[in-house]
Order: C-alpha cells, then structure tokens, then sequence
C-alpha cells in the first residue's frame, strides 16, 4: 500500500506532531508499505518550495492509497497548503483522505484570524472528501463543536525504549521476554554464587505465577569464571529453573549478552523492583543502585543492607518462606501508583499497542478497538493489577 504523509514540517524539525508523524512512517514502513513524507522544512521524502504547492502536492501525491494530512486542515500555518488539499481532493478522490486532528486553531482563543474570510474559513468546516480523526476525545468534540464533522479518535503513543534509554541488547532482551507486558518483574544483579540465594528468587516467582502472576526474574550475572563452585551452582540453578518450569520466567540475563554498565541501567528501567535475597554481603550495593532508579527494595535483612536506607526498605528473612515474600511483593507492588500508571501507559499507549488497536484496523479500512464513536473509553482496557491478592 502507498501512503502519504503529508505536514508543515518533517523530522528532524522538533516537535510533537512530527515526532507522531515520524513514528507512524516507521509503523507503516516496518509493516511494509510503501511511505512518502511531503512537507514544507526539514528533511522529508518530497520537499514542496513553491508559494502554491499545488502541483507539487498533485504529484507527490499521484498513485497514493491513503493520504494523511496532520494538522494542515485545522490548523493557519499554510494556507496555501490548505487550499491545495482541499483542491486535490477534489479533483481526485481515489484515495482514502484523511485529516488528522492533533490541534484545531478555531476551537483556541490564541489564534484570532477572521474565520468567515477566505481562506481561513476553511478551517471552520470540514472537507467532504476527508475522513477525520483526532488524537483525543477533547480535540474531537472540538472538531465536532466546530465543524460538524464525524471525528473517530486515535490516540499517539510512546517508546517505551526510546523513552526508557534501553540500549540495543536490552530494547532487544526485553522485547523477546514481554518484559514491559509483565505482571512483576524483579531484578537480581547478582553473580551466580550460593551466598547469593538465586534459588530462593526462583521459588518466589514460582510462587507469583502459581498466584497467575505473569511474574519474571532477570538475574544479570553470569558463573564466576575464577570459581569452580560457582559453574557448578549455575547448573544446579539451571537444573531448578527447569524443574520449576521457569525457563521463559526465571532470565539469566549473561546467557542472551555480556551485561555492561547501561546495559544495567537499562535492566533496572524495565524492572518493578530489586530483589536482593543474599545471606551475605559486605556492602549491597544494588540498594542503592535501586533507590535511584525509584525502585521498591526487598532485600534480606541482613547487615549491612538493612542499614543502608532508613525509608522504603523491604526486608525478610532469607531462610523464610517464599510463599510470605511473595505477598509482601504482590500486595506492596498493587498499591504503587506508578507501577498502575507504567503499566496502563505500555498496554493503552506503547506504539506497539496504538498500532495493534488502531493504525493496523484504520489501514484496513475496519474499525479500532474499544472505539465505539469520538470518545474511546480507555479505562475499559486496563487491566485489574489487583486482581488475585
């Protein structure tokens, strides 16, 4: 399929619509269609120069399947563009036109132009040949109030890894392991050594997931290369994670790539909370490391990590149950609001899931999930995170 997009400006010219813009050509490509990006600035596929673009437009536009216009019809900054869009479509409508709806200048006291003059009245109605579409419920009743037109909505989204600072290895790690669609995900950094206690963290995710958490545990370090003890350990974990059944859910991050400093960064970005279970440190210094990354600790109490910090220490017996350790996880985590609040981003709001839900059904001419009308009900998609404590 042919697409076209069509803005004032393209990437890198830096803004909100043409970070959208961008996203939704990366979209559209790796799903293998055929996009060009027309635009005014910046570095586009087609670059319009002239005063009245419209034989330029006619062009870049020749043989599209769908034409996408952000902004350009609801908003003054080129109402020469404005006019060629209407005009075009006009004379050929054999695309599917679609104007996409992320400010409407008419519905905004900022901007004060004489709306019932020509040009900027058309910016007060819709184009008939167009199909609307609005990245919220507000810019659609907007569009609506304004213009009458029949608006859908399709929200914009984020990378999670991009926005995350994941390195290469860890956007990779985590997109194979669903780690951001994860219930629970713990981080061990750890070597693999008996005074670690990593089979303790394994019965405490195969309690989680007996509970029906989707739970993972992404434990960074590999064997000790200097310690035999340590190779024959790693077996025996080895040995236990498959009897558990934990081979998708139980991660040793070194056997998919050696874990360097931001690769670690990146791990702690992606994880829910420390789990540090030693029997024995001399310092703990993931503590720390978890603190300034905003995560929730449950460590051993043990000196001298329960001294580390005297705020948001969770701390339990590393001989204890696994089962008690879990509750302590499962309920501290469902009360967090920022755990809610990066969970219902990732499944409302990642690109992945916009695509899914929304640009995947609009290229196919279908309808968009939980989209019944102008307003989509988001709430409805959310997952209950406390379901099962």
């Amino acid at each position: 399929m042919r697409i076209t997009l069509v803005h004032y400006s393209a990437p890198p010219v830096i803004g909100g619509v043409e970070s959208v813009l961008g996203a939704h050509a990366r979209l559209f490509r790796s799903a293998g269609h055929e996009v060009t990006i027309v635009a005014r600035r910046g570095s586009p596929d087609r670059l319009l120069a002239g005063a009245d673009p419209t034989d330029e437009l006619a062009e870049a536009v020749h043989g599209s399947d769908i034409v996408i216009a952000h902004n350009v019809l609801t908003m003054p900054f080129d109402m020469g563009l404005t006019q060629a869009l209407w005009t075009i479509a006009e004379r050929n409508p054999k695309p599917r036109w679609i104007a996409w709806v992320h400010d409407v200048a008419v519905a905004n006291p900022d901007y004060d132009f004489p709306w019932h003059q020509s040009p900027w009245d058309l910016l007060t109605r819709s184009c008939p040949h167009f199909s609307y579409l609005a990245v919220s419920s507000q810019r659609a009743r907007q569009m609506e109030a304004t213009s009458r037109a029949d608006v859908r909505v399709i929200p914009n989204g984020v990378d999670p890894a991009e926005v995350l600072g994941l390195t290469p290895p860890v956007a990779a790690f985590a997109g194979k392991h669903r780690l951001l669609e994860r219930d629970v995900v713990l981080i061990h950094p750890t070597r693999l050594l008996r005074r670690k206690n990593v089979e303790f963290g394994l019965e405490v995710i195969a309690e989680l997931r007996r509970r029906g958490k989707d739970a993972v545990t992404m434990i960074t370090g590999a064997a000790d290369p200097h310690n035999e003890r340590s190779a024959e350990y790693a077996s025996a974990l080895l040995r236990r994670r498959t009897l558990l059944g934990l081979d998708e859910s139980a991660l040793l991050v070194g056997e998919h790539f050696p874990v360097a400093p931001l690769d670690l960064t990146g791990l702690y970005q992606l994880a829910d909370a420390l789990f540090f279970p030693s029997r024995q440190e001399g310092f703990g210094l993931p503590v720390l490391e978890a603190a300034l990354h905003r995560l929730p600790v449950f460590c051993a109490d043990i000196e001298p990590m329960s001294c580390l910090l005297n705020h948001s220490l969770h701390v339990f017996d590393p001989e204890g149950s696994a089962a008690e350790v879990a509750t302590l996880i499962q309920r501290t985590l469902d009360r967090s609001p920022t755990l809610r609040a990066r969970r219902e981003t990732v499944f409302c709001y990642s690109w992945d899931s916009v695509w899914r839900r929304y640009l995947e059904p609009l290229l196919r001419g279908e309808g968009f999930a939980d989209n019944d009308g102008a307003v989509p009900c988001f709430k409805r998609q959310i997952p209950d995170f406390a379901s099962g404590i």
